[in-house]
């Protein structure tokens, strides 16, 4: 998946036919809307999301969320929030993405036209998920996300598993359709936020209703692809839903660490300043950069987001934003470890290197593991740092650029 995304869960209706509150209900030590929503709560470039909920069960479907999510979820700031649903599911999605816009630009949104937001606001994807579908897998929404960014929009299918018939309400079958060319329809599904809140807001006017909102999009857009669903991907309609068991019921999150990796190269050019973990090492040339350059904690920063699943420097401290021109490494460094704590993972030791052909960088190793230390809240005995040539080979042995390299474990908070 590439690009931002924002993620829009409904959750706003009634369950008359399941008899009661489905979305709180337990299942395996967590609620059902949590097991949904924790499929997004990770997502590489996730930028904003909005859950719609019955205006008086707000609060419960909140506290329905585990700590761990609600973690995830805290980095968003104001750009996660509950909103009321409507009377229908069309109506709910609507709301939720007229909330999403407001989210990602106040001042444009406020407008209330959809041609006034940001391009990039417009075209990011947005996944549309139902909240009683919670045995998703991360990589699902991320292959919908990715085709979605491509064409505008996807929608992930699994194919009719007995022979469908067409009937009719005085008890005729009507038509007997192909089942090849035939699919049930699954959520997430992904679309450009702009023309989707539009397509919305027409159905709206019209008074058009739909089960879904690729119905919509064919309607008022343009063609909708699809991608491989998953049979573990059901939604909780009957009571009895709640007996399923997907096949692999160990998730990958409740492993008690992670790892993370990181690399980076910059080109090395006369008056800059040559940094290392925080250090300066005297050096008639030093790293060229947005930001201040230096290549070890770029590394480090990669593999810190990395060990929690939050993306890479890029993400969070995009070069050509203003605010980071300049930045200071170690501010960015300290950034990224307080991220990476509120997902709830502490990092516990760092091996790094640097491959750098001069000058040598022996004299300074232990400052440089000193301030690495600091800046992740470790002890200096749980970093290692190398220095490495190239022999003369490539830019690096060439003198014309410098890499780091950096691997980082971290526990479960």
């Amino acid at each position: 998946m590439t690009g931002p995304v924002a993620v829009l869960i409904t959750a706003a209706g009634r369950g008359e036919r399941f008899g009661g509150k489905k979305e709180t209900e337990d299942l395996g030590g967590r609620a059902v809307l949590d097991r949904a929503v924790s499929a997004f709560s990770r997502l590489t470039g996730l930028s904003s999301l909005v859950i719609t909920a019955p205006r008086e069960r707000k609060s419960e479907l909140l506290t329905a969320l585990h700590a761990r999510t609600k973690s995830d979820l805290e980095r968003l700031g104001d750009r996660f929030v509950v909103v009321p649903g409507g009377p229908t599911r069309r109506d709910s999605v609507r709301l939720g993405l007229e909330a999403l816009a407001r989210a990602l630009a106040p001042a444009e949104a406020a407008s209330g036209s959809v041609p006034a937001l940001p391009e990039a606001v417009r075209d990011m994807v947005v996944l549309v998920h139902d909240g009683a579908r919670p045995w998703l897998s991360q990589g699902l929404a991320e292959r919908v996300a990715a085709i979605a960014g491509r064409v505008g929009a996807c929608v992930p299918v699994t194919g009719l598993v007995e022979t469908p018939k067409e009937i009719s309400p005085d008890g005729l079958v009507l038509r007997h359709p192909p089942r090849a060319a035939l699919a049930n329809a699954q959520t997430p599904q992904g679309f450009r936020l702009g023309p989707l809140l539009e397509a919305h807001r027409r159905a709206d006017a019209e008074g058009m209703e739909a089960t879904d909102d690729a119905e919509l999009w064919a309607r008022y857009v343009g063609p909708v692809a699809w991608t491989e669903g998953e049979r573990s991907n059901r939604k909780i309609t009957f009571r009895e839903d709640l007996e399923f068991r997907p096949e692999t019921p160990v998730e990958p999150a409740a492993a008690p660490f992670r790892v993370g990796e990181g690399w980076d190269i910059h080109r090395l050019a006369p008056g800059r300043r040559l940094l290392l973990g925080g250090v300066e090492v005297p050096s008639d040339r030093g790293e060229e950069g947005y930001s201040d350059g230096d290549v070890l904690l770029h590394a480090v920063i990669d593999a810190l987001l990395g060990s929690a699943a939050l993306g890479d420097i890029g993400i969070h401290f995009p070069p050509g934003d203003p605010e980071w021109k300049d930045a200071d490494s170690r501010d960015l460094a300290r950034r990224a470890r307080d991220l990476v704590r509120r997902a709830g993972w502490r990092p516990v030791n760092l091996d790094c290197t640097v491959v750098l052909e001069r000058p040598k960088l022996a004299p300074h190793r232990e400052a440089i593991r000193t301030s690495l230390a600091e800046l992740l809240d470790l002890d200096v005995e749980a970093v290692s740092f190398k220095a490495k040539t190239m022999e003369g080979l490539g830019p690096v042995g060439e003198g014309r650029a410098v890499e780091a390299r950096a691997v980082l474990l971290a526990v479960r908070e």
